[in-house]
């Protein structure tokens, strides 16, 4: 008999897990045993929308709920006729999809034209391939998705009040019009795609105490250094301003955006912006952004009308640091455990790269410059993510938290927590932790506040007095 696991892998690139068929049970009965890792012949197997759980019966049945609502349900299409898939069946002698009516089988023994059929013939959930970033732009243009190109300054951008729930008279400035889409570009699709806070941390747990000793402590050190850099963002003159006139700015989104590890997921509402990350990468050794030119890229793309209810989704708000805004940054918060790549709401746009297209991208952006220019924050963040000595005090702040919360460390002392970081991360913990060159990095964002800081609300350049189209104020 043939070995048909190599299925596993082709159905999960196009969005698809495989879960065992069992007689008489109920679906949650077979969801709660789990997705299956081989394929066994004489067997029957239902195909159902790849998730981050994959034995979570409530997130299982959303995402096929979605799929259903979606009509992205498995179908299976030979270019003459389109017919519902519900699974697969393995037999001695042959290998078929499942339908309403009559099946479509083939050959066990006949492997490439399995493949061929899941390639090319069986529909995918969330996720599209495309021979190129250029075929992408085209597929969305086609779809009235115009690509929207940053201008050079930010406050060129549209802006509207947001009042902020449950604090009476303070207002966030959201962009009035994003597009239909957010973007996220990526030089290759890492599986599970999970935020910084946790890379390399392990996947699946929902509670840090279900992670490994070495592992929790890896992630409270790094919400720690986060918090540093949002204690330190505070001291900066225009958070100062923005605070006194009651404006919202997202700490943790600002963070995010400059490399810190937090639980969200950057995202752009510029396709250009993603283009760049997808198709570039940064090389350490050079100290400059690179073209890629084999393999295959992701644009990950979010449909505003597709989106849960819930808040997952911050704006990086209208505010004087220069990073996130020339890469009109928003962002995802992803919950501990979950895979960004397989969220409902979560399309996959896979593309081919191409050195010239690559080369074209980066030029368009100065080679990186335009999207990364000087700023004293984001040197911040690179002596924070190198410290080894935490504040005392934000770190005593993250312990009591952590031990207050049902999926932290309840039950622990802060001694423990204490303890615990600086066994497994060589860290320490002072009372008179500092980073060096701090006062000299506030100086410079306050030459550029004091630049920005007139044009800021008027939709002007700044040193000019013209306004913006749209008049905001």
């Amino acid at each position: 008999m043939p070995e048909f696991d190599y299925v596993i892998g082709l159905l999960e690139a196009k969005g698809w897990y495989l879960y065992r068929g069992i007689p008489l049970a109920k679906m949650q009965e077979v969801i709660a045993l789990g997705r299956a890792t081989s394929v066994e012949p004489n067997m029957f197997y239902h195909i159902l929308p790849a998730t981050s759980h994959d034995k979570d019966v409530d997130e299982v049945q959303a995402a096929t709920q979605h799929a259903v609502r979606t009509r992205s349900m498995p179908v299976y299409s030979d270019g003459g006729s389109q017919q519902s898939i519900s699974g697969i069946a393995v037999s001695e002698g042959q290998f078929s999809f499942v339908t309403t009516s009559e099946s479509i089988a083939f050959d066990a023994g006949s492997r490439s034209s399995i493949e061929e059929a899941i390639r090319h013939n069986l529909s995918s959930y969330n996720v599209f391939y495309f021979d190129s970033i250029d075929a992408i732009s085209s597929f969305l243009k086609s779809r009235n998705i115009a690509p929207q190109k940053p201008l050079v300054e930010p406050s060129h951008l549209r802006w509207t009040y947001v009042e902020i729930e449950g604090e009476p008279a303070t207002f966030a400035l959201y962009p009035e019009n994003p597009g239909e889409m957010l973007f996220r570009g990526q030089t290759e699709r890492y599986l599970p795609c999970v935020p910084t806070a946790v890379r390399g941390i392990g996947f699946g747990s929902r509670a840090l105490d279900e992670l490994s000793e070495p592992n929790q402590a890896r992630l409270i050190v790094n919400l720690i250094k986060t918090s540093w850099f949002v204690q330190l963002l505070r001291e900066v003159a225009a958070v100062e301003w923005f605070r006194d006139k009651r404006l919202y700015l997202n700490e943790a989104a600002v963070a995010q955006h400059y490399g810190m590890p937090t639980g969200y997921i950057d995202l752009t509402q510029s396709f250009e912006v993603a283009s760049f990350f997808a198709c570039c990468h940064y090389d350490p050794a050079q100290k400059s952004w690179m073209p890629v030119a084999d393999g295959e890229g992701v644009v990950y793309a979010l449909d505003w009308g597709s989106l849960p209810p819930g808040g997952r989704i911050h704006p990086i708000n209208l505010q004087a640091f220069p990073r996130p805004s020339e890469q009109w940054g928003w962002s995802c918060e992803v919950a501990l455990g979950d895979d960004f790549d397989k969220l409902p709401f979560v399309v996959k746009l896979i593309f081919r790269h191409n050195l010239d297209a690559s080369r074209r991208i980066l030029g368009q952006f100065s080679g990186g410059g335009d999207l990364y220019p000087a700023d004293p924050l984001a040197e911040l963040a690179e002596a924070i993510l190198a410290a080894t000595v935490l504040p005392y005090d934000l770190a005593r702040e993250m312990a009591l938290d952590l031990i207050g919360d049902p999926n932290g460390k309840p039950g622990s002392t802060l001694e423990d927590i204490l303890a615990l970081i600086q066994r497994f991360n060589g860290i320490q913990v002072s009372r008179n932790a500092s980073i060096a060159g701090w006062e000299r990095m506030n100086a410079a964002m306050t030459q550029i506040w004091e630049r920005v800081k007139p044009s800021l609300l008027t939709g002007s350049s700044p040193g000019s007095n013209e306004r913006a189209a749209d008049g905001s104020s």
